[in-house]
């Protein structure tokens, strides 16, 4: 009875691997054919995608050069700003000046005048 269950157990055994033999056979081609789809598909993808980092990359180079100019021309105008407020300053405080210069000289002017004229005047009744 032994015997009989082993050669039951065996016989089983053969039927299985001689099943799985050609399973796994197939199983093995099966995924040497995927792996060359997948690296026959990936690797134009990977060039693409690396020539796309080094246009960002590129991008982001020329974003910081532009920044780095913004900020140039930033300070430039800050300059320009402040000295324009000085010169601003400095034409007030030469518009004023000639205008106390300009009511001076005409205060002077007519107290002069109004002196030689009364004068004049008190001359011309002295005679």
């Amino acid at each position: 009875m032994d015997i009989i269950l082993l050669i039951i157990v065996s016989v089983f055994l053969l039927v299985i691997a001689g099943f799985l033999v050609p399973l796994l056979l197939e199983l093995k081609k099966t995924v040497i054919s995927l792996r060359n789809t997948t690296e026959n598909n990936l690797k134009p993808a990977l060039d693409e995608l690396q020539l796309t980092l080094k246009s960002v990359r590129g991008i982001s180079d020329n974003v910081n050069d532009i920044t780095a100019d913004v900020k140039e021309v930033s300070g430039s105008i800050t300059e320009v700003s402040a000295r324009i407020h000085a010169v601003t300053g400095f034409m007030d405080t030469l518009s004023s000046s000639a205008s106390v210069r300009a009511l001076s000289l005409k205060a002077g002017v007519t107290a002069g005048l109004t002196y030689l004229l009364t004068n004049l005047l008190r001359k011309g009744e002295r005679q």
